[in-house]
């Protein structure tokens, strides 16, 4: 069943778009409006979204990226990835999955808050936010 982004999950993958400005440009500004509206259904959990596309999106689909900053946070001591997927298209990219991982595999207690406390990184290196390597691997910056 589709439903619409609870405000906390909108402000939450909003903020992961404008991370990735830096790495994908203006491209950002095309997915923060597509998920202004977007409709999403639940797959495993209620933290890892699908983006429902229009058919004709969703036929177009090739490829599959991950967005090149990801958003790590802590729940109760736990690291959190935030992470997204964008869909290729033969003429655009489109948010495709949303996804907010307790790393260790349990329900979150506390949803992630967009912001400065959370970690910005690129293949598991800090590069910029709150500094929580210290929970999150070997992270350099």
């Amino acid at each position: 069943m589709s439903r619409p982004l609870s405000a906390k999950e909108h402000a939450l993958l909003k903020f992961l778009i404008e991370a990735n400005e830096p790495l994908h440009g203006d491209r950002t500004n095309q997915w923060k409006t597509q998920v202004e509206t977007c409709l999403v259904r639940e797959i495993d959990s209620p933290y890892f979204l699908a983006v429902v596309h229009e058919e004709n999106i969703e036929r177009a689909g090739r490829d599959s990226i991950t967005l090149g900053y990801e958003l790590v946070g802590v729940d109760h001591g736990v690291p959190v990835l935030v992470y997204a997927v964008a869909m290729k298209t033969p003429s655009d990219y489109f948010i495709d999955i949303f996804n907010v991982d307790r790393l260790d595999g349990e329900p979150l207690v506390n949803y992630p808050e967009a912001g400065d406390g959370l970690m910005i990184v690129e293949r598991n290196k800090r590069v910029g936010g709150a500094d929580l390597r210290h929970l999150y691997g070997k992270s350099g910056s």
